[in-house]
């Protein structure tokens, strides 16, 4: 393939990847139209948006969070946990439909809470994947599915971090696995879960969040 030949075709991708993004928008994180796929080389059609990305359509929104802190942020798994419904959430495709990106924002106990994270389908290793940072925490939290684990419900992914003492003092500078359980309840309604497993114990509920969509 000559050197203009494969720049017209690299212009093309890019032509589409917005189409991409609006189909994605408007059908639930659906593929770009057939006809424009079509031509596209095999290896982009491989990482289109498909059946993994539009099962997450319901997440995409503005929402309420009602936010539980049970074992994190340094505290213990049985102390009451920190509660508060001054937190709110923006979720939207990006990528073309292929992320989905979380904001979520406000306050606990007077103070300022923010995270954004993305959460993914693999279309190659067939799992949901989900990346988040924050402002209380260095290290970027990673968390995947088992692989083939598909469109599974709850979506359940798991991960690891060195941890910087939020699971506890007895676990700075040791790995912890940690778990994260996305249970879709409706379009309206839905919780997620956040698990660690702290060095020699076993696992506890870091945080919960339950999600209320705010407007239709």
């Amino acid at each position: 393939m000559s050197i203009p030949l494969s720049r017209t075709l690299l212009a093309a991708i890019l032509f589409v990847i917005p189409l991409a993004a609006a189909s994605a928008q408007e059908s639930g994180g659906s593929a770009a139209p057939a006809t424009a796929a079509q031509d596209m080389p095999d290896w982009f059609k491989r990482g289109l948006p498909g059946p993994g990305h539009a099962a997450l359509e319901p997440l995409v929104g503005l929402w309420r969070v009602h936010f539980e802190i049970h074992g994190s942020l340094g505290r213990s798994p049985n102390d009451a946990p920190l509660v508060s419904d001054d937190v709110f959430c923006r979720r939207e495709w990006v990528a073309g439909g292929r992320y989905i990106e979380d904001t979520t924002e406000g306050t606990i106990e007077g103070g300022p809470y923010w995270r954004r994270g993305w959460l993914g389908y693999s279309n190659m290793d067939r799992r949901y994947e989900w990346v988040t940072i924050d402002a209380t925490n260095s290290t970027m939290m990673t968390y995947v599915g088992e692989r083939g684990s598909g469109n599974q419900r709850p979506i359940d992914m798991k991960g690891e971090f060195t941890d910087q003492g939020v699971a506890g003092e007895a676990a700075v500078g040791k790995r912890v696995p940690m778990r994260t359980e996305i249970r879709i309840d409706d379009n309206d309604h839905h919780t997620i879960d956040l698990y660690f497993t702290p060095p020699g114990k076993s696992e506890v509920l870091a945080t919960r969040a339950v999600y209320t969509r705010l407007g239709k």
